[in-house]
């Protein structure tokens, strides 16, 4: 097994609500059964004792955070992770890189990753836990489609459907209403969103 290993899980971009392709819902249950199944299948294996994974979303502005728009979901997962801890330490993108480089005994890359504080309050030195994750199934019909037509159809045909092309704040706009109905009304972005996500 090489000593670092780096996965994407794409499903998470979805394809909004157009007509006929598979929910959000669905897409977004298979990226989470997916990153279930790897850890699974790793803390199963004999590297598990020693091993560390790090999860993070690769577009932490898009669906920018109501209390401040730096923030995104991240997670270390390892024997040496600090069990059900909430760590509220700022770090960032370097931090995660600068970590796995402690971790594997490397040099830093360059400056940024030099100077990035290390995830320090997210692991202790002695694991506490080794116990292998069983994955949990997903609860969601993974190949669930979107309506033909509806006001959900109608705005995703008009959107570009290149990856990463799609107007962020109307992508969350229309899967904020797939989810909460479309009476409903998103949240606006926090502190520190970028003018594009700020508006709407």
């Amino acid at each position: 097994m090489p000593t670092f290993n780096y996965l994407v899980l794409s499903n998470d971009h979805t394809e909004v609500l157009s007509a006929g392709a598979r929910t959000p819902r669905a897409m977004i249950a298979e990226n989470d059964q997916a990153l279930g199944d790897m850890v699974d299948l790793i803390s199963h294996s004999s590297i598990w004792k020693s091993s560390a994974i790090f999860v993070v979303e690769d577009d932490s502005q898009d669906g920018a955070d109501h209390l401040d728009a730096h923030r995104i979901p991240a997670f270390a997962i390892s024997p040496f992770a600090k069990q059900g801890a909430v760590v509220s330490t700022r770090y960032d993108f370097l931090s995660f890189i600068r970590s796995m480089e402690l971790i594997m005994g490397m040099r830093p890359l360059g400056l940024g990753d030099r100077l990035a504080t290390p995830m320090y309050d997210a692991f202790q030195a002695q694991p506490s836990n080794d116990a292998p994750y069983d994955a949990i199934p997903a609860t969601v019909d993974l190949l669930e489609r979107n309506p033909s037509s509806g006001p959900g159809a109608a705005a995703s045909a008009r959107l570009p459907q290149g990856l990463d092309e799609i107007p962020q704040r109307e992508m969350d706009a229309l899967l904020w209403k797939s989810v909460h109905g479309w009476d409903s009304k998103p949240p606006p972005p926090g502190p520190n969103a970028v003018a594009v996500d700020a508006d709407g």
